[in-house]
């Protein structure tokens, strides 16, 4: 199963962007605000999908058949599958947002790269779920898991990876800005983040 120790950058990101709409020596507010809004619409995606993943887990604790097993890992999957389609959205949100200031749109562009990247990393983590949620029979079932494991531990690592260049993103726009209390970077991927194994 994946967990997902960051927020999609939830407190920081709306941080950092809320600076765009008050500085960095952009003349017209309205981008800014409109761009400071897009950005923000990230801080109820991930707070969601935890929710969801919760419940996926204490369903799949629960598990006693292999309907019970592919009926949970298709919860996952649609978990997932939504905050991609947030995800995409959103980038195309932030796309359309003109801006004047050269510097504010470089952030911008890295930003919805970085937006991107976390949506094909849970396009992975969707796709691996959907390997268990495919099982033909209980015996197929202990190979779907490991390579479902093996995949989805590939996602947790560009997850991990857009973590931290989020957070310099985020640093960089607090520095052109003269934001003072900037974002340490996450430490690099650990153990904690890994999916946990399948009992």
């Amino acid at each position: 199963m994946l967990t997902i120790r960051r927020r999609l950058g939830v407190v920081s990101a709306s941080a950092a962007i809320a600076l765009l709409a008050v500085g960095c020596g952009e003349s017209n507010v309205s981008p800014r605000n409109r761009l400071a809004e897009s950005v923000n619409k990230a801080q109820g995606l991930m707070p969601a999908f935890e929710s969801n993943i919760q419940e996926f887990s204490a369903n799949a604790a629960q598990v006693q058949s292999l309907d019970d097993i592919k009926a949970a890992a298709e919860q996952y999957v649609e978990a997932v599958d939504g905050v991609i389609s947030d995800l995409d959205a959103l980038s195309v949100e932030l796309n359309d947002t003109q801006l004047e200031d050269e510097q504010l749109i470089s952030y911008r562009d890295r930003y919805i790269q970085m937006v991107e990247g976390f949506s094909e990393a849970l396009t992975q983590a969707s796709s691996a779920m959907g390997i268990v949620q495919d099982v033909a029979t209980e015996a197929d079932l202990p190979a779907k898991i490991e390579e479902s494991q093996q995949q989805t531990v590939q996602a947790v690592q560009q997850i991990q990876e857009l973590s931290v260049e989020e957070s310099t993103i985020i640093n960089e726009v607090n520095t052109y800005c003269g934001a003072e209390g900037t974002e340490p970077a996450p430490a690099a991927p650990d153990e904690e983040a890994a999916p946990e194994g399948e009992g």
